[in-house]
């Protein structure tokens, strides 16, 4: 648990209502229960507005009122994005203490009651509520301030990022269509040459309509500089020998312009979030430390930062690795030793984010490079490829702690003693 999870499994007080809510779009269902389980307040429904997060605030005062309790733990799935505005209502509320439960525990226990796979809102609220009252659940991260604006900015940028990988493919899906030899010579189509052809002559037959020599002097009229005399030559000799469709060559050509220009405008925003990112990287105090780090630029920190928060809130380096799910676990029975894998239950932009530093880090820091050719190349306990990336990125999630909560910057000699580092070397 990290310091802002301070909630013990022995918290649940005979003083205290246990509320368990099922989240949906419009209409939430909520059942309220004793410490010991009992049924105090049947399944009921509230809307997902201001006026019913009230009703809900006051029914759960009026069953503390009657049994003379001092407070109530309400607890939901954090699933979708919907429960978020109810958990930020709920927790302004100083008699009210908000918690979440795994949506995993919440899809086994729901048959545990009646032994039926049915499923309702006004069966989960009450699977919900018994399995806070079992004392299964964590105290949720809802990110305020600048951690708020971190994190939507990180995923603004990952969802920009899949829109535009989603576009280039759309866009080479064309090309394979009309001009299939097209990408044996620009494997990205969206270079400055590759974009000028696509808009004026992006077909075969456009090509040989506009010749060797037109088509060079259109790429020197538009490109100017940098570009390939010898990829424009290759290009018209394979468009020679194209075996690509051509019928309907004058839509294809539209969608081709429309993919461009989306793709152009994605490229634009991707760029104008990073520089807010930045932005707001600084705001945080962790800029320098973090940018210290040799291997680690500043989009990498700021989406680490936005998936995080404040990383003074945990305990130490293994709980934001268990945070982003690359805690491993062993599946074993009995005489039978099965394989350890990272557990993947924690943020998954998180888990990228530190897979791409670790590349990173594997060829540009000497010390991570060092680590990493060790692990792989060891006589005993040797790893492979993935197990060792995912070794150094408890290096790299020790080092950003360290760093960041000391306040310092990046220090080689502190990553490894001199007599660990000619440990490595040797091996």
């Amino acid at each position: 648990m990290t310091k802002s999870q301070n909630l013990k499994f022995d918290a649940i007080e005979n003083t205290d209502a246990i509320v368990g809510i099922d989240i949906a779009k419009n209409v939430h269902w909520a059942g309220i229960i004793l410490p010991n389980g009992k049924e105090i307040k049947k399944s009921f429904s509230f809307h997902n507005n201001k006026k019913g997060f009230e009703s809900l605030v006051e029914t759960v005062k009026n069953v503390l009122t009657m049994l003379n309790f001092k407070k109530a733990i309400i607890g939901m799935e954090p699933t979708g994005h919907y429960w978020k505005s109810c958990a930020r209502y709920l927790k302004k509320i100083e008699w009210i203490k908000v918690v979440t439960v795994n949506p995993f525990h919440v899809k086994n226990a729901k048959e545990f009651d009646d032994n039926s796979q049915t499923k309702n809102d006004k069966k989960d609220c009450m699977t919900i509520a018994r399995l806070i009252k079992d004392a299964r659940f964590f105290e949720p991260y809802l990110p305020e301030g600048i951690w708020a604006e971190l994190r939507n900015l990180s995923n603004t940028r990952a969802e920009l990022i899949r829109k535009q990988n989603a576009v280039k493919c759309r866009l080479v899906a064309t090309i394979d269509e009309y001009f299939p030899e097209y990408t044996k010579v620009f494997k990205n189509v969206l270079s400055r040459t590759s974009e000028e052809i696509l808009k004026e002559c992006p077909f075969p037959e456009d090509i040989k309509s506009l010749g060797e020599e037109g088509l060079l002097k259109h790429i020197k009229k538009t490109v100017k500089r940098g570009y390939s005399k010898k990829q424009v030559e290759t290009i018209y000799e394979l468009a020679n020998e194209s075996i690509g469709t051509t019928e309907g060559t004058e839509g294809a050509k539209f969608q081709l312009n429309m993919y461009i220009e989306e793709a152009k405008l994605l490229e634009k925003q991707i760029k104008m979030t990073e520089q807010e990112l930045e932005r707001q990287l600084k705001e945080t105090g962790f800029y320098e430390s973090l940018i210290s780090i040799q291997g680690i630029g500043v989009v990498s920190a700021a989406t680490f930062v936005g998936e995080v928060g404040d990383i003074n809130r945990f305990d130490s380096y293994e709980q934001i690795r268990r945070y982003a799910g690359l805690n491993l676990v062993e599946n074993s029975s009995g005489s039978h030793k099965g394989k350890t894998t990272i557990s993947k239950r924690g943020r998954s932009l998180l888990r990228s984010i530190l897979y791409r530093m670790a590349f990173t880090m594997v060829n540009k820091n000497k010390e991570i490079k060092e680590l990493y050719k060790y692990l792989t190349t060891r006589k005993e306990n040797q790893l492979k490829k993935k197990q060792a990336i995912v070794a150094v990125i408890g290096k790299i999630l020790q080092i950003i702690y360290a760093v960041v909560t000391k306040n310092e910057e990046y220090k080689a000699t502190r990553v490894f003693t001199q007599e660990r580092l000619e440990q490595l070397k040797v091996a």
